[in-house]
């Protein structure tokens, strides 16, 4: 079974990411980002993210890493995905953490990865700059905090995995 479309949702928002006077990464939040499994996950939030340290957001549900252009973003609380075409992947972090992601790449050379058959949902942008060889790699880095948190309903499936009629 195919997976319909993701929405673009706010990732526009998410690609014009500004510092404020006082250093705070501007970010948009989820429309469910008041979940209290919102507030576990960014409290559990490690300290570092490829090896960037944690900067202050302006919204709840959100944490970033890193400054300027290479600021890797969380927004927990996002609208789950639905069906979709896009790619999706199984991540394990080492450990034996897995998690499906949706992966988008945008405009900018930033990937958005969205948490797939968890709610709420967690979007993570990575600049290219911030990972040139493995972007994917911010993902693993909150594979922990995730699964943690978050129970895993449904999984990323692929055209050998549809149901034959």
């Amino acid at each position: 079974m195919l997976r319909s479309r993701l929405p673009a949702l706010a990732v526009a928002g998410l690609m014009t990411l500004t510092l404020a006077s006082c250093g705070t990464v501007q970010v948009p939040a989820g429309p469910a980002a008041t979940d209290p499994l919102c507030a576990d996950i960014i409290l559990g939030a490690p300290p570092q993210v490829l090896g960037m340290d944690r900067v202050e957001t302006s919204s709840q549900g959100t944490a970033a890493w890193g400054e300027g252009e290479d600021t890797v973003v969380m927004r927990c609380g996002v609208t789950p995905p639905g069906p979709t075409t896009d790619i999706c992947t199984t991540l394990e972090d080492g450990s034996g953490v897995q998690i499906d992601w949706i992966v988008r790449e945008l405009e900018g050379d930033t990937f958005l990865y969205t948490t797939y058959g968890r709610e709420p949902a967690i979007d993570v942008t990575v600049p290219r700059s911030a990972a040139p060889d493995q972007p994917s790699a911010a993902a693993l880095d909150l594979a922990q905090v995730i699964d943690r948190n978050l129970e895993a309903t449904d999984h990323c499936v692929g055209p050998g995995d549809a149901e034959q009629s």
